[in-house]
């Protein structure tokens, strides 16, 4: 994939990957939870599977974070490791789960994906704008959504919660301006567009995994 002006890269990139950032969000399961139908337990059972996605994701980050290319973009106040395993400690309970689920296939696929790219920092550039971008984003929604249809408690939305971001927009596009500079490097910004692509497919891969593995909880008409 040839780069015309690594000034936008960044812009390049969330274009890039529209299509398939547009077809993970699509996905059944995601918009039926979404939507409110279907349950609090598929919910945690999504929760379960970010688990292991960024327990793989911020260790290998961790390992990285002093690489002089990715000190300002491997930011450790963006983890979400401990937040989760709080979640979970109030959603396991809640549903009779005494521990947390197994990892489904696409989930182990996703998780070996990140270990084999911190080998090539630039792929892991890739997941990490992925996965903290997409939380930035779009989390605050969905902690409202959820909350709302399945009565999550509060206690259990701290996946959604940045305390140490103050203000979200000027994260986001200072975010987006290390991203151009990074991807100011022809070959750092083929391997980020290329597993960026990528890194979403494998997403969707693991909301059809969660489909299977769950059914739909439409409410009861009122």
């Amino acid at each position: 994939m040839t780069i015309t002006d690594t000034s936008q890269f960044s812009a390049q990139l969330r274009s890039v990957t529209q299509e398939d950032h547009h077809a993970a969000e699509s996905s059944d399961f995601i918009t039926t939870l979404m939507g409110g139908e279907r349950s609090a337990r598929d919910y945690t059972l999504l929760i379960s599977q970010y688990h292991y996605i960024y327990e793989a994701l911020e260790e290998e980050v961790r390992a990285l974070a002093s690489h002089p290319a990715l000190t300002d973009i491997f930011d450790l106040h963006l983890e979400r490791g401990a937040q989760i395993i709080k979640d979970l400690e109030v959603l396991l309970p809640m549903h009779d789960l005494e521990e947390i689920p197994a990892a489904l296939p696409a989930t182990e696929d996703y998780v070996a994906a990140l270990r084999a790219a911190a080998a090539d920092p630039a792929r892991l550039v890739a997941h990490h704008y992925l996965r903290y971008l997409g939380d930035l984003s779009g989390g605050l929604a969905i902690g409202k959504l959820v909350s709302r249809h399945y009565s999550i408690p509060d206690e259990a939305l701290n996946m959604w919660k940045f305390d140490a971001i103050e203000k979200p927009k000027l994260y986001k596009d200072a975010y987006r301006e290390k991203l151009d500079i990074f991807g100011a490097n022809p070959s750092h910004a083929e391997a980020v567009l290329d597993e960026a692509k990528r890194g979403f497919q494998w997403n969707k891969a693991i909301f059809e995994d969660l489909l299977r593995a769950t059914s739909r909880k439409v409410p009861a008409a009122s």
